[in-house]
Protein backbone atom coordinates (compact mmCIF):
# COMPACT_ATOMS: atom_id res chain seq x y z
CA UNK A 1 0.00 0.00 0.00
CA UNK A 2 1.58 3.65 -0.97
CA UNK A 3 1.27 6.40 1.21
CA UNK A 4 0.96 6.84 5.12
CA UNK A 5 -2.49 5.70 6.43
CA UNK A 6 -3.93 7.63 9.87
CA UNK A 7 -5.33 4.13 11.00
CA UNK A 8 -8.46 4.99 13.28
CA UNK A 9 -10.66 1.64 13.28
CA UNK A 10 -8.92 -0.24 15.72
CA UNK A 11 -12.86 -1.26 16.76
CA UNK A 12 -12.54 -3.67 13.62
CA UNK A 13 -8.97 -5.03 14.07
CA UNK A 14 -6.24 -3.77 15.79
CA UNK A 15 -3.71 -2.21 13.36
CA UNK A 16 -0.59 -2.12 14.09
CA UNK A 17 -0.30 -5.05 16.04
CA UNK A 18 3.24 -5.57 18.56
CA UNK A 19 6.18 -6.49 16.03
CA UNK A 20 7.03 -9.66 18.41
CA UNK A 21 3.47 -10.52 17.08
CA UNK A 22 4.10 -10.65 13.32
CA UNK A 23 7.92 -11.97 14.07
CA UNK A 24 6.58 -14.81 16.19
CA UNK A 25 3.68 -16.12 14.41
CA UNK A 26 5.80 -15.98 11.15
CA UNK A 27 8.80 -17.95 12.58
CA UNK A 28 6.58 -20.15 14.34
CA UNK A 29 4.81 -21.35 11.05
CA UNK A 30 6.99 -22.02 9.22
CA UNK A 31 9.36 -23.98 11.49
CA UNK A 32 7.00 -25.97 13.96
CA UNK A 33 3.51 -25.59 12.24
CA UNK A 34 1.88 -28.43 12.67
CA UNK A 35 -1.60 -29.85 13.33
CA UNK A 36 -2.66 -29.25 17.13
CA UNK A 37 -3.80 -32.97 18.72
CA UNK A 38 -2.99 -34.62 15.59
CA UNK A 39 -0.23 -36.94 16.33
CA UNK A 40 2.81 -37.51 18.54
CA UNK A 41 5.46 -35.90 16.18
CA UNK A 42 7.55 -33.08 17.38
CA UNK A 43 5.81 -30.26 14.88
CA UNK A 44 2.37 -31.40 16.51
CA UNK A 45 3.74 -31.57 20.03
CA UNK A 46 5.44 -28.39 19.48
CA UNK A 47 1.54 -27.00 18.35
CA UNK A 48 -0.03 -28.08 21.14
CA UNK A 49 2.74 -26.84 23.08
CA UNK A 50 2.14 -23.18 21.93
CA UNK A 51 -1.87 -23.93 22.32
CA UNK A 52 -1.64 -24.95 26.02
CA UNK A 53 0.97 -21.53 26.49
CA UNK A 54 -1.50 -19.57 24.82
CA UNK A 55 -3.95 -20.86 27.09
CA UNK A 56 -2.02 -20.51 30.43
CA UNK A 57 -1.49 -16.56 29.24
CA UNK A 58 -5.25 -16.02 28.96
CA UNK A 59 -6.12 -17.53 32.22
CA UNK A 60 -3.38 -15.36 34.02
CA UNK A 61 -4.60 -12.17 32.13
CA UNK A 62 -8.43 -12.63 33.61
CA UNK A 63 -7.22 -14.35 37.26
CA UNK A 64 -8.83 -17.64 36.03
CA UNK A 65 -6.72 -20.50 36.89
CA UNK A 66 -9.46 -22.73 37.30
CA UNK A 67 -11.66 -22.04 33.89
CA UNK A 68 -11.23 -23.73 30.58
CA UNK A 69 -10.11 -21.70 27.39
CA UNK A 70 -11.74 -22.96 24.11
CA UNK A 71 -10.63 -21.56 20.90
CA UNK A 72 -13.00 -21.04 17.89
CA UNK A 73 -12.38 -19.21 14.93
CA UNK A 74 -13.71 -16.21 16.13
CA UNK A 75 -15.82 -14.53 18.92
CA UNK A 76 -18.70 -14.93 16.53
CA UNK A 77 -18.34 -18.37 15.95
CA UNK A 78 -17.70 -18.69 19.96
CA UNK A 79 -21.19 -16.65 20.57
CA UNK A 80 -22.90 -19.18 18.01
CA UNK A 81 -21.69 -22.20 19.66
CA UNK A 82 -22.47 -20.57 23.21
CA UNK A 83 -26.24 -19.81 22.26
CA UNK A 84 -27.53 -22.32 20.09
CA UNK A 85 -25.31 -24.98 22.46
CA UNK A 86 -27.74 -23.78 25.47
CA UNK A 87 -30.77 -26.07 26.54
CA UNK A 88 -33.44 -22.69 25.84
CA UNK A 89 -37.36 -23.37 26.70
CA UNK A 90 -40.07 -21.93 25.06
CA UNK A 91 -40.91 -19.11 26.50
CA UNK A 92 -37.54 -18.14 28.35
CA UNK A 93 -36.43 -14.65 28.98
CA UNK A 94 -32.86 -14.00 26.98
CA UNK A 95 -31.95 -10.47 28.05
CA UNK A 96 -29.39 -8.29 25.63
CA UNK A 97 -27.75 -4.75 26.38
CA UNK A 98 -28.70 -2.22 24.03
CA UNK A 99 -25.35 -2.26 22.33
CA UNK A 100 -24.96 -5.53 21.15
CA UNK A 101 -23.38 -6.42 18.30
CA UNK A 102 -24.86 -8.70 15.69
CA UNK A 103 -22.76 -11.92 16.37
CA UNK A 104 -25.00 -11.70 19.72
CA UNK A 105 -28.39 -9.95 18.32
CA UNK A 106 -28.99 -12.27 14.88
CA UNK A 107 -27.97 -15.80 16.85
CA UNK A 108 -31.05 -14.63 19.85
CA UNK A 109 -33.10 -13.59 16.82
CA UNK A 110 -33.11 -16.75 15.31
CA UNK A 111 -33.59 -18.62 18.82
CA UNK A 112 -36.63 -16.43 19.53
CA UNK A 113 -38.11 -17.27 16.34
CA UNK A 114 -37.42 -21.15 16.33
CA UNK A 115 -37.69 -21.78 19.86
CA UNK A 116 -39.88 -19.19 21.16
CA UNK A 117 -37.74 -17.58 23.73
CA UNK A 118 -38.73 -13.87 24.65
CA UNK A 119 -35.70 -11.16 23.79
CA UNK A 120 -35.71 -8.50 26.41
CA UNK A 121 -33.64 -5.49 26.73
CA UNK A 122 -31.80 -4.59 30.03
CA UNK A 123 -32.51 -0.76 31.20
CA UNK A 124 -30.09 1.74 30.30
CA UNK A 125 -30.42 5.67 30.56
CA UNK A 126 -30.56 7.45 26.94
CA UNK A 127 -28.18 10.54 28.23
CA UNK A 128 -25.68 8.96 30.68
CA UNK A 129 -25.91 5.36 29.56
CA UNK A 130 -26.18 4.29 33.13
CA UNK A 131 -27.91 1.21 34.30
CA UNK A 132 -30.73 1.51 35.69
CA UNK A 133 -30.13 -0.67 38.58
CA UNK A 134 -33.71 -0.11 40.27
CA UNK A 135 -35.29 -0.74 37.12
CA UNK A 136 -33.63 -3.84 36.30
CA UNK A 137 -34.38 -5.49 39.58
CA UNK A 138 -38.12 -4.87 39.20
CA UNK A 139 -37.50 -6.69 35.56
CA UNK A 140 -35.94 -9.60 36.64
CA UNK A 141 -38.35 -10.36 39.38
CA UNK A 142 -41.70 -9.99 37.24
CA UNK A 143 -39.84 -11.30 33.96
CA UNK A 144 -37.19 -14.18 35.45
CA UNK A 145 -33.86 -14.37 33.13
CA UNK A 146 -32.62 -17.14 31.59
CA UNK A 147 -29.83 -15.77 29.88
CA UNK A 148 -28.36 -12.66 29.95
CA UNK A 149 -25.94 -12.45 27.24
CA UNK A 150 -23.88 -8.21 27.07
CA UNK A 151 -21.01 -6.40 25.67
CA UNK A 152 -18.56 -5.57 27.79
CA UNK A 153 -17.81 -2.09 25.85
CA UNK A 154 -20.15 -0.73 23.41
CA UNK A 155 -18.03 -0.87 19.51
CA UNK A 156 -20.41 2.47 18.39
CA UNK A 157 -19.89 4.64 21.49
CA UNK A 158 -17.52 2.81 23.61
CA UNK A 159 -19.79 3.01 26.54
CA UNK A 160 -18.15 0.11 29.00
CA UNK A 161 -21.16 -1.58 30.83
CA UNK A 162 -21.21 -2.73 34.47
CA UNK A 163 -21.37 -6.53 32.93
CA UNK A 164 -20.02 -7.98 36.59
CA UNK A 165 -23.16 -6.56 38.56
CA UNK A 166 -25.59 -6.77 35.89
CA UNK A 167 -24.74 -10.97 35.86
CA UNK A 168 -24.58 -10.72 39.80
CA UNK A 169 -27.96 -9.67 39.83
CA UNK A 170 -29.13 -12.21 37.20
CA UNK A 171 -27.53 -15.26 38.57
CA UNK A 172 -29.61 -14.54 42.06
CA UNK A 173 -32.46 -16.25 39.43
CA UNK A 174 -30.13 -18.79 37.88
CA UNK A 175 -29.74 -17.50 34.43
CA UNK A 176 -27.11 -18.20 32.34
CA UNK A 177 -24.56 -15.38 31.61
CA UNK A 178 -22.88 -14.32 28.99
CA UNK A 179 -20.26 -11.51 28.69
CA UNK A 180 -18.91 -10.24 25.02
CA UNK A 181 -15.47 -9.14 25.61
CA UNK A 182 -14.81 -8.45 21.94
CA UNK A 183 -14.21 -4.73 22.42
CA UNK A 184 -12.01 -4.99 25.77
CA UNK A 185 -9.91 -8.33 26.22
CA UNK A 186 -6.43 -7.45 26.63
CA UNK A 187 -7.62 -3.95 27.61
CA UNK A 188 -10.21 -4.06 30.70
CA UNK A 189 -9.94 -6.53 33.54
CA UNK A 190 -12.28 -8.42 34.80
CA UNK A 191 -12.51 -11.78 37.69
CA UNK A 192 -13.10 -14.39 35.96
CA UNK A 193 -12.69 -16.56 38.80
CA UNK A 194 -15.77 -15.13 40.27
CA UNK A 195 -18.99 -17.34 39.53
CA UNK A 196 -21.15 -14.00 38.31
CA UNK A 197 -20.19 -15.09 34.53
CA UNK A 198 -20.81 -18.54 32.82
CA UNK A 199 -18.97 -17.19 29.48
CA UNK A 200 -16.63 -14.74 28.53
CA UNK A 201 -16.42 -14.35 24.57
CA UNK A 202 -12.90 -12.91 23.85
CA UNK A 203 -11.76 -12.12 19.79
CA UNK A 204 -7.84 -12.09 18.87
CA UNK A 205 -7.61 -9.61 16.40
CA UNK A 206 -8.79 -6.98 18.69
CA UNK A 207 -7.69 -5.66 21.96
CA UNK A 208 -5.55 -8.89 22.08
CA UNK A 209 -3.42 -7.64 19.23
CA UNK A 210 -3.56 -11.27 17.67
CA UNK A 211 -3.94 -12.37 13.77
CA UNK A 212 -7.51 -12.61 12.44
CA UNK A 213 -8.49 -16.27 13.12
CA UNK A 214 -8.76 -16.94 16.21
CA UNK A 215 -11.37 -16.18 19.03
CA UNK A 216 -12.55 -18.67 22.07
CA UNK A 217 -14.07 -18.17 25.51
CA UNK A 218 -13.13 -19.13 29.09
CA UNK A 219 -16.42 -20.94 30.95
CA UNK A 220 -15.94 -22.56 34.33
CA UNK A 221 -14.58 -26.41 34.04
CA UNK A 222 -18.17 -28.26 33.58
CA UNK A 223 -19.87 -26.67 31.74
CA UNK A 224 -21.77 -28.45 29.12
CA UNK A 225 -23.14 -27.42 26.03
CA UNK A 226 -25.22 -28.70 23.57
CA UNK A 227 -22.50 -29.47 20.20
CA UNK A 228 -23.54 -27.44 17.31
CA UNK A 229 -20.52 -28.51 15.18
CA UNK A 230 -19.60 -31.86 14.73
CA UNK A 231 -16.34 -33.13 13.63
CA UNK A 232 -13.03 -34.71 14.57
CA UNK A 233 -10.82 -33.56 17.11
CA UNK A 234 -7.83 -36.05 17.26
CA UNK A 235 -9.36 -37.66 20.44
CA UNK A 236 -11.39 -41.07 20.67
CA UNK A 237 -11.90 -41.25 16.95
CA UNK A 238 -13.54 -44.25 16.58
CA UNK A 239 -16.71 -42.95 18.72
CA UNK A 240 -19.65 -41.31 16.90
CA UNK A 241 -21.07 -39.22 19.57
CA UNK A 242 -18.99 -35.97 20.03
CA UNK A 243 -17.29 -35.97 23.40
CA UNK A 244 -19.35 -34.36 26.92
CA UNK A 245 -16.19 -32.83 27.53
CA UNK A 246 -16.74 -28.90 25.94
CA UNK A 247 -12.96 -28.54 25.06
CA UNK A 248 -12.94 -31.61 22.84
CA UNK A 249 -16.04 -31.18 21.90
CA UNK A 250 -15.70 -27.43 20.67
CA UNK A 251 -12.06 -27.59 19.53
CA UNK A 252 -12.63 -29.76 16.46
CA UNK A 253 -11.14 -29.90 13.09
CA UNK A 254 -7.92 -28.36 12.02
CA UNK A 255 -6.92 -25.53 14.53
CA UNK A 256 -5.80 -22.50 12.82
CA UNK A 257 -1.82 -22.64 14.35
CA UNK A 258 -0.81 -19.36 13.26
CA UNK A 259 -3.70 -17.71 14.94
CA UNK A 260 -2.36 -19.39 18.01
CA UNK A 261 1.09 -18.83 18.00
CA UNK A 262 0.72 -14.99 17.17
CA UNK A 263 -2.05 -15.10 20.35
CA UNK A 264 0.90 -16.77 22.41
CA UNK A 265 3.07 -13.54 21.41
CA UNK A 266 0.78 -11.31 21.97
CA UNK A 267 -0.94 -12.30 25.09
CA UNK A 268 3.04 -12.63 26.49
CA UNK A 269 3.14 -8.81 25.40
CA UNK A 270 0.37 -7.72 26.74
CA UNK A 271 1.35 -9.92 30.55
CA UNK A 272 4.86 -7.86 30.16
CA UNK A 273 3.59 -4.43 29.40
CA UNK A 274 0.61 -4.79 31.76
CA UNK A 275 -3.31 -4.28 31.26
CA UNK A 276 -3.43 -1.42 33.74
CA UNK A 277 -0.58 -0.09 31.40
CA UNK A 278 -2.13 -0.81 28.12
CA UNK A 279 -5.22 0.80 29.58
CA UNK A 280 -4.09 4.19 30.17
CA UNK A 281 -2.19 4.23 26.73
CA UNK A 282 -5.32 3.64 25.25
CA UNK A 283 -7.27 5.82 27.55
CA UNK A 284 -4.86 8.61 27.06
CA UNK A 285 -5.40 8.37 22.95
CA UNK A 286 -8.97 8.62 23.31
CA UNK A 287 -8.99 12.10 25.31
CA UNK A 288 -6.91 13.30 22.40
CA UNK A 289 -8.98 11.81 19.60
CA UNK A 290 -12.27 13.45 21.60
CA UNK A 291 -10.08 17.04 22.09
CA UNK A 292 -9.62 16.84 18.56
CA UNK A 293 -13.23 15.87 17.49
CA UNK A 294 -14.60 18.48 19.76
CA UNK A 295 -12.17 21.39 17.99
CA UNK A 296 -14.39 21.20 14.74
CA UNK A 297 -17.02 22.84 14.14
CA UNK A 298 -19.15 20.30 11.95
CA UNK A 299 -18.16 17.47 14.59
CA UNK A 300 -21.08 16.20 17.03
CA UNK A 301 -20.00 13.50 19.20
CA UNK A 302 -22.68 10.69 19.77
CA UNK A 303 -23.59 10.15 23.03
CA UNK A 304 -21.21 13.08 24.20
CA UNK A 305 -22.83 12.70 27.69
CA UNK A 306 -22.35 9.66 28.99
CA UNK A 307 -21.14 9.43 32.50
CA UNK A 308 -19.85 5.61 32.29
CA UNK A 309 -16.23 4.82 31.58
CA UNK A 310 -15.81 4.54 28.01
CA UNK A 311 -12.91 2.94 25.55
CA UNK A 312 -11.33 4.50 22.74
CA UNK A 313 -14.41 4.47 20.37
CA UNK A 314 -16.35 7.33 19.34
CA UNK A 315 -19.16 7.51 17.16
CA UNK A 316 -19.43 11.20 15.40
CA UNK A 317 -22.40 12.99 12.70
CA UNK A 318 -20.71 15.52 10.43
CA UNK A 319 -23.23 18.43 10.00
CA UNK A 320 -23.46 18.79 6.25
CA UNK A 321 -22.31 14.96 5.62
CA UNK A 322 -23.58 11.54 5.54
CA UNK A 323 -21.51 9.09 7.40
CA UNK A 324 -20.67 7.58 4.11
CA UNK A 325 -19.44 10.28 2.68
CA UNK A 326 -17.26 11.65 5.36
CA UNK A 327 -15.50 8.12 5.74
CA UNK A 328 -14.66 8.75 2.34
CA UNK A 329 -13.49 12.06 2.46
CA UNK A 330 -11.40 11.06 5.07
CA UNK A 331 -9.98 8.53 3.35
CA UNK A 332 -8.55 10.93 0.53
CA UNK A 333 -6.55 12.55 3.45
CA UNK A 334 -5.73 9.17 4.68
CA UNK A 335 -7.45 8.70 7.59
CA UNK A 336 -9.25 4.92 7.96
CA UNK A 337 -12.35 5.00 9.80
CA UNK A 338 -15.70 3.13 9.62
CA UNK A 339 -19.00 4.81 8.99
CA UNK A 340 -22.54 3.12 8.90
CA UNK A 341 -24.04 0.66 11.49
CA UNK A 342 -20.72 -0.57 12.20
CA UNK A 343 -23.17 -4.56 12.90
CA UNK A 344 -24.51 -2.84 15.49
CA UNK A 345 -28.64 -2.10 14.76
CA UNK A 346 -29.74 -2.11 18.42
CA UNK A 347 -27.10 0.46 19.62
CA UNK A 348 -28.02 2.72 16.77
CA UNK A 349 -31.63 2.85 17.41
CA UNK A 350 -31.36 3.07 21.00
CA UNK A 351 -28.89 6.20 20.65
CA UNK A 352 -30.45 7.32 17.80
CA UNK A 353 -28.54 7.44 14.80
CA UNK A 354 -30.59 5.21 12.57
CA UNK A 355 -30.54 4.80 9.42
CA UNK A 356 -27.33 6.47 7.93
CA UNK A 357 -25.42 5.60 11.56
CA UNK A 358 -22.21 7.08 12.42
CA UNK A 359 -18.43 8.01 11.49
CA UNK A 360 -16.97 5.63 13.97
CA UNK A 361 -13.28 6.55 15.44
CA UNK A 362 -11.33 4.15 17.47
CA UNK A 363 -8.07 3.71 18.98
CA UNK A 364 -5.37 1.65 20.72
CA UNK A 365 -2.60 1.74 22.81
CA UNK A 366 -0.48 1.79 20.09
CA UNK A 367 -1.95 5.03 17.93
CA UNK A 368 0.61 7.28 17.35
CA UNK A 369 1.39 11.16 17.63
CA UNK A 370 1.77 10.81 13.62
CA UNK A 371 -2.09 9.82 13.30
CA UNK A 372 -3.21 12.57 15.22
CA UNK A 373 -1.66 14.77 12.87
CA UNK A 374 -2.91 13.67 9.95
CA UNK A 375 -6.36 13.05 11.65
CA UNK A 376 -6.15 17.47 12.41
CA UNK A 377 -5.04 17.86 8.87
CA UNK A 378 -8.11 16.13 7.27
CA UNK A 379 -10.07 17.56 9.65
CA UNK A 380 -8.68 21.46 9.14
CA UNK A 381 -9.88 20.94 5.23
CA UNK A 382 -12.71 19.56 6.28
CA UNK A 383 -13.86 22.79 7.69
CA UNK A 384 -12.29 25.48 5.81
CA UNK A 385 -14.82 23.28 3.24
Amino acid sequence: MDGKIAYFDNAATTFPKPECVYAFADAFYRDCGGSIGRGGNSLAVAAGEIARQAKVNMRRLYNAPNREIVFTASATDALNRILLGLDIEEGCNIYVSPFEHNAVTRPINHIGKSRGAQIRLLPFDKTTLALNKEALENTFATEKPSIVAITHASNVCGAVLPVQEICSMAKHFGATTIVDMSQTAGLLDLDLEKPDIDFAVFAGHKTLYAPFGIGGFICRRGAKLKPVLFGGNGINSIEQDMPDDIVQMEEIGSQNVYAIAGLKASTDWILEQGLESLRKKESASGETLLTHLRSHRLVSIVANSMECERIGVVSALFDGYSPDEMEMILGRYGVAVRSGIQCAPYAHEFLETLPAGTVRFSVSALTTESDFEMLERALGAIDEG
